[in-house]
């Protein structure tokens, strides 16, 4: 006995098992997020081991999550369990609630959410696996409050609630702050604490506040010259101008330790305008302009410059009477196409699109403050048509989601349209008609389902700088309209309607259907509204996989209903109907 005293024989209590860690008792990555990856100096701690890395590939830099005092007003929960979940348990994308069988509580406010709760479809999920549980907020969670997800007995397994660990310490603390605010069915809970994300856009803005006074046309077309542009097209130039370079190498940031970027110099930003044959013969100074907003993986050309005019851009423009001109929303062109691809491919780049985007955003800005200063319209090709007093915004699909966020920066444009948008990046690309060829990739280099969604969870933390969830207060003090169309197939209703009940946006009726948590209110009337259009195409699958290509996304633009609603709208403020009784749809497209 002394032998073994003297000898130094370890004491029962260091040969334990460690603690438990998490509300699961499976790790501080599940559930992600949670409390467990905040540090004690109340910031995001996250560190390696904690998000998925591809094998020889970029390393997870975290300064992002560091400077980030918690998770996005956006931002998706998972967990997984250790025995599979009744499908039937958990209400899906139909079950959008507050009381549903799985819950996000406000633990500041006491608020019970708009959100639902989903099993993650993955086909590549093992069938004697249990899916992962994806909780998904259906409006902005408030910045500096602690958010709770709560599991009730609802949910089960074998038809019998969850087996769970014995909450204990935080999480037992936790149950009775959920039981003092009502949430008495709890089988298990767990929290993190809200931030807002506009941080680097903020930097991005404060050093590109100059108006661009220096801009230059290569390519110039005009009607009868013998360079001949589309038809119902008068002149039409291709160019650029002159603003603030802060990417590297066109990719990324150089960003300080406050997450500042750094200036690389004088950047020459692309320039399209279109001037239709309508306004050619108007008088001096009365042509108002409309700045547009391109979609995803294209570019001002592709709407603007085919002779077919497939998105009715042209159409729109002659009808109106309105001077177009537009920019790039870098990071996500059609040039951008194999840098996304190759980012993920390595998906620790996965900062570079919204730092891309942040440039695209502030060049937009920047040509917005040009026209507003009128010195653009000083060249001759524009024969002093233009109105710089009358600028309005269009955008379209991407340019409904980028355009939000630079509308909610400026106050040149009274007014803007934003067609087929949304908010939610991360909730918002697994569903979209876009996203096969990127989740081919994913999948590849992380072949276990529940890896794909931390990364997918992690990475809403880095699109809130370029995301309108971060934006809904500025938002909401602006008149604008939102045009959804039912069953879009590229930009999910859902993510819509998120935004929508964010902002407090007014349904306007007749609409195709009545979504929860929106007011509604018979047009004509003036303020801020979101308007329905139905395309009559199949919805898509009410799941987490990517829809199929219907059209849906793109034909209510064409419809000179929905153009009269466009046109009528940026012209008086007025949300008016053009289509009869009924709302707008594929077989009563309504007239101007």
């Amino acid at each position: 006995m002394l032998l073994s005293l003297l000898i130094g024989c370890p004491a029962p209590q260091d040969s334990a098992e460690p603690a438990p860690v998490g509300a699961l008792g499976l790790g501080r990555q599940n559930p992600f997020p949670s409390v467990e990856l905040v540090g004690a100096d109340g910031f995001l701690a996250l560190e390696a081991g904690d998000l998925p890395q591809k094998e020889g590939g970029t390393q997870w830099e975290f300064s992002a999550f560091a400077a980030r005092e918690g998770f996005s007003v956006v931002q998706p929960s998972i967990a997984q369990f250790e025995s599979p979940i009744d499908p039937e348990s958990v209400g899906g994308q139909e079950g959008i609630a507050t009381d549903g069988t799985v819950r996000l509580v406000d633990l500041d406010s006491g608020e019970a959410l708009w959100c639902f709760a989903e099993l993650d479809a993955a086909s590549d999920v093992p069938l004697d696996s249990t899916a992962t549980l994806i909780v998904r907020p259906m409006q902005t969670l408030t910045p500096g409050h602690r958010v709770a997800v709560v599991v009730t007995s609802a949910v089960t397994s074998g038809g019998a609630p969850l087996a769970v660990p014995e909450a204990e310490g935080h999480y037992a603390e936790l149950r009775a702050e959920l039981e003092a605010l009502g949430q008495t069915d709890v089988t298990v809970a767990w929290d993190f604490p809200v931030a807002g994300g506009s941080a680097l856009l903020d930097h991005t803005l404060a050093l590109t506040t100059a108006t661009p006074t220096a801009h230059s046309f290569t390519r110039t077309w005009e009607a009868g010259s013998g360079t001949e542009p589309p038809p119902g097209v008068w002149r039409m130039a291709e160019g650029s101008f002159t603003t603030v370079e802060l990417l590297v190498d066109g990719e990324r940031m150089e960003l300080s330790a406050d997450r500042t970027p750094k200036v690389q110099g004088a950047r020459e930003a692309y320039l399209m305008v279109v001037i239709p044959e309508a306004v050619k013969d108007a008088a001096p100074g009365t042509v108002p302009i409309l700045v547009f907003g391109h979609g995803i993986m294209s570019e001002p050309s592709d709407y603007l410059a085919e002779d077919d005019d497939p998105n009715g851009l042209l159409n729109l423009a002659n009808t109106m009477g309105a001077i177009v001109i537009a920019t790039k929303w870098t990071g996500l062109t059609e040039d951008d196409r194999l840098h996304a691809i190759n980012v993920a491919d390595d998906f620790a780049r996965f900062d570079e699109i919204p730092e891309m985007l942040a440039q695209g955003v502030s060049d937009t800005l920047a040509l917005v403050r040009a026209a507003g200063d009128g010195a653009l319209f000083e060249d001759a090709l524009f024969g002093g048509l233009a109105d710089p007093s009358r600028i309005y915004y269009y955008g379209i699909s991407l340019g409904g989601i980028e355009g939000a966020v630079m509308l909610s920066q400026q106050s040149t444009i009274e007014r803007g349209v934003l067609h087929v948008g949304g908010a939610a990046w991360a909730t918002m690309l697994e569903r979209s008609a876009q996203w096969p060829p990127f989740d081919l990739v994913v999948t590849r280099n992380f072949p276990d389902p529940w890896d794909r969604q931390v990364l997918y969870a992690a990475t809403q933390v880095l699109w809130d700088p370029v995301d309108p969830a971060s934006y809904t207060a500025q938002l909401a003090a602006d008149s604008r309209l939102w045009q959804e169309s039912v069953g879009d197939e590229q930009v999910p209703n859902l993510t819509t309607e998120l935004l929508m009940r964010s902002v407090g946006v007014t349904l306007a009726t007749p609409a195709v259907n009545a979504p929860v948590g929106l007011n509604s209110e018979a047009m004509p009337f003036t303020g801020s509204a979101m308007t329905q259009f139905d395309p009559e195409e199949a919805l898509p699958d009410p799941v987490n996989r990517p829809a199929v290509l219907t059209g849906a996304h793109s034909t209510p633009r064409l419809w000179p209903g929905a153009q009269a609603q466009t046109i009528h709208f940026l012209e008086t403020g007025e949300v008016a109907h053009f289509c009869g009784e009924a709302a707008c749809s594929a077989s009563n497209p309504g007239s101007f």
